[in-house]
């Protein structure tokens, strides 16, 4: 499941726009994240991009149960 949700997060880098978002663990249906928020650059706060990212996560692996960030 860890590619599957790299996959993922590598499709959304792009929309990003510079947010870093590092995955840290998927464990038991939970995926652990590391969100650095490009803030003065244009790109999305941290809630907005986890958001973002879980909602795609959430569509693209059903398997998966909670997205939570650091």
């Amino acid at each position: 499941m860890r590619d599957r949700v790299e996959a993922v997060i590598q499709k959304l880098r792009p929309a990003l726009a510079g947010t870093q978002v590092v995955l840290q663990d998927v464990t038991d249906g939970v995926v652990k994240l590391e969100i650095y928020a490009s803030g003065c650059h244009g790109g999305p706060p941290k809630e907005a991009t986890l958001s973002i990212v879980e909602e795609e996560l959430l569509e693209a692996i059903p398997e998966i149960k909670e997205v939570v960030a650091d």
